[in-house]
């Protein structure tokens, strides 16, 4: 998805933060770089690469599971401890160029 330099839509939001875009609509006072257009939200893509490092999609747990080799139960035990979390509200994600760096030198998973 190729995304604007300056402004990213709702429905952008929500692709990168792989939730929905009433989600993101909902809880749009949370995320840095919020602007109202009338009934349009507007996120600034500056804000968000402070917020998250990047503009990539945030990894769901089932990919941080995969990507450091543990069950998904694991996943959501350790949450805290691992680096690159993001809390959104009830849900979990993970900051891609985070958890990447952290595996950077390992071994592939079989």
């Amino acid at each position: 998805m190729a995304f604007h330099p300056s402004f990213l839509s709702d429905r952008e939001v929500a692709y990168i933060l792989t939730m929905t875009t009433n989600w993101v609509r909902s809880h749009a006072d949370e995320i840095p770089g919020v602007e109202r257009l009338g009934s349009y939200y507007r996120f600034r893509s500056s804000a968000l690469v402070h917020w998250l490092g990047s503009c990539e999609q945030v990894l769901q747990p089932e990919e941080a599971a995969d990507m450091l080799c543990v069950p998904t139960s694991w996943i959501y035990a350790h949450a805290d401890e691992i680096s690159g979390i993001l809390r959104l509200g009830r849900y979990v994600r993970f900051r891609r160029s985070v958890l990447n760096a952290f595996v950077g030198g390992s071994e592939t998973c079989q």
